[in-house]
C-alpha cells in the first residue's frame, strides 16, 4: 500500500452507441440530456435522440446509451440534432435588445430658464 499507485479520478464519459440496420455503428460522446431528449455529438455528426429510443447502461468510465435503429430513424435523428442547432443559432443571431425609450425634450426646464430670464429682465429694468 506504501508503494501503489495513485489513482487520479476521472470525469465521466457518457457514450451513445447507435447500431444501424444496415450493421454499421456509430458511437457519439453525449454533451446534454434531459426530460425530453439525449443530445450526442462526435466528429462528423449530431444525434438528438427521444428518451424512450435508447436503454441505458453503466460502463466503467460512464453511462452507456444504446439505440437500435433503422437507417431512417438515424438519418431523424440527425436531422433533428441539426434542426435544434439552427433554431438555437437562429435565436441567438436574431436578438435584439430591448427597444430605446423615446426621449422627449425637457420643456419644464425650457420653461424654467425663461421665467429666470422674464425675472432678470424686470429686475433689471427696475434698476
Amino acid at each position: 500500500m506504501l508503494f501503489a499507485a495513485k489513482q487520479e479520478p476521472y470525469e465521466p464519459q457518457d457514450t451513445l452507441m447507435i447500431f444501424k440496420e444496415d450493421g454499421t455503428a456509430d458511437l457519439a460522446a453525449v454533451t446534454e440530456i434531459n426530460d425530453e431528449r439525449l443530445y450526442a455529438e462526435n466528429s462528423v455528426t449530431s444525434y438528438s435522440v427521444p428518451v424512450g429510443d435508447y436503454k441505458a447502461f453503466t460502463g466503467r468510465k460512464g453511462r452507456i446509451f444504446l439505440c437500435g435503429a433503422e437507417l431512417d430513424a438515424a438519418s431523424d435523428y440527425q436531422r433533428i440534432a441539426a434542426l435544434e442547432r439552427s433554431t438555437v443559432l437562429r435565436q441567438i443571431t436574431h436578438f435584439q435588445g430591448d427597444p430605446p425609450i423615446p426621449s422627449s425634450k425637457p420643456i419644464g426646464r425650457y420653461i424654467l430658464i425663461g421665467v429666470a430670464v422674464m425675472i432678470f429682465l424686470i429686475i433689471l429694468k427696475a434698476v
